[in-house]
């Protein structure tokens, strides 16, 4: 009977140690093991894995900051492109007049095919520009020349120098040189479309109103490190509303020079 309180007493102060709050390192009775492990490490493998995923792509950010931004935005550029253009192929059937119900008559209307150099053109000025140049212009060149303050005279500097001074002599630019060079025409050509796209289709002014109040939350709000992602998203809705207008200043340069007199007067018809 004395041996049996004894290993009675044991017992309960092993279930007590299991359960204590005091020591960290105690561990549960062997009654609560199950077969491959406790039951704590039956639940940890699905947050484990989430968290582990999370911290992987956080890491891939952190330490490969070119890579990634290459990688993030040349796929979002080249998918934005990729929408732009079936966008643009629905209004071209819709004002030639087919409507649903033509496909009862007519059959599948075929659709426009992709202009894959025009969608390598926007991979490439995502990934090199808007990932890997702003990654360096934005994370290493603003904060020597601005400071690395949020305050809003810092922020301000950013987004002026930003939008007056990157912005048109750099950031647009640079895509009508890239498309120039995929599609194989002058550089002098590439100017002369930006700078049509600038007068006559309101290129700037419709960066500047998305851009500006968007650049006051990259440096204001968003951590460094994951300032790309941001912009990433963000442009993605902008490279859409980008390849639509030079996509539409293309067919009006198309149609001028296919409706040019003999007499060298355009005789540029609207409507």
């Amino acid at each position: 009977l004395l041996l049996l309180f004894v290993l009675a007493l044991c017992s309960c102060a092993d279930f007590a140690a299991a359960f204590s709050t005091v020591s960290p390192s105690a561990k549960p009775p062997p009654w609560l093991n199950v077969r491959g492990g406790d039951i704590s490490s039956r639940v940890r493998p699905a947050t484990s894995l989430k968290s582990s995923v999370i911290g992987a792509v956080e890491t891939f950010y952190k330490t490969m900051p070119l890579a990634s931004a290459f990688v993030t935005c040349g796929i979002k550029a080249s998918l934005a492109d990729v929408v732009a253009q079936k966008s643009a192929a629905k209004e071209v059937a819709q004002a030639d007049g087919y409507a649903e119900n033509d496909t009862l008559i007519l059959g599948e209307i075929e659709e426009t095919p992709l202009e894959k150099r025009r969608t390598f053109a926007f991979l490439l000025y995502g990934g090199l520009y808007q990932g890997m140049a702003q990654q360096v212009i934005f994370n290493e060149i603003f904060p020597i020349l601005f400071g690395q303050g949020t305050d809003f005279p810092t922020v301000i500097s950013k987004v002026l120098f930003d939008s007056l001074v990157i912005t048109p002599f750099i950031c647009l630019p640079v895509a009508y040189i890239v498309k120039s060079v995929i599609f194989r025409y002058s550089f002098n050509e590439a100017m002369s479309r930006y700078k049509d796209d600038v007068l006559n289709n309101g290129l700037l002014v419709k960066y500047w109103s998305l851009w500006a109040p968007v650049q006051c939350l990259t440096f204001g709000v968003v951590p460094q490190h994951l300032r790309i992602i941001f912009i990433a998203f963000v442009s993605f809705f902008w490279l859409i509303i980008f390849s639509s207008i030079t996509a539409k200043g293309q067919k009006e340069r198309d149609l001028d020079d296919s409706c040019t007199l003999e007499d060298g007067v355009s005789c540029r018809i609207d409507g």
